[in-house]
């Protein structure tokens, strides 16, 4: 009985550290790549000053603005606001060297994730029942204005 204890106690602890209840997570692989996206990086690549250009030692989020629209989002303790947008995705930049990320929101409460390698692009929206839904992708997505 002692060890049954013991073996219940070690598996709620560690789904409960392991686990977010309040996440949706999604994977894009490179096969999954249309040719809609790679005009989409072609596009980013034109278009975005080169200081602004994702570098190879970070991660490029995605947010939906529709769904943080008035919220303050802050990223591993830097703030961001997202005022009256309607449409499209801002771009924020996060180091891969930090492996991890913590994201709160007053509306979507907060969140951590570990970062996966060979990931260059995650898109943040947010999902119905005031959950956070995230996609890791290994290319650049094209997204439509919601």
């Amino acid at each position: 009985m002692k060890i049954i204890f013991i073996l219940i106690m070690v598996l709620l602890t560690n789904n409960s550290c392991s686990a977010q209840n309040n996440i949706d997570f999604f994977y894009q692989d490179k096969t999954k790549a249309k040719e809609t996206d790679s005009s989409a990086y072609k596009s980013y690549l034109e278009n975005i000053p080169k200081e602004f250009l994702k570098k190879d030692n970070e991660v490029l989020l995605f947010f939906n603005n529709a769904a943080f629209i008035d919220d303050v989002i802050t990223i591993n303790g830097k703030d961001y606001n997202f005022e009256n947008y309607t449409c499209g995705y801002t771009q924020i930049r996060i180091l891969k060297t930090d492996g991890k990320i913590n994201i709160t929101s007053k509306k979507k409460k907060e969140m951590d994730f570990k970062l996966k390698k060979g990931i260059d692009y995650i898109i943040i929206n947010g999902n119905f029942d005031n959950k956070w839904s995230v996609t890791f992708s290994e290319f650049f997505p094209t997204m439509e204005c919601l």
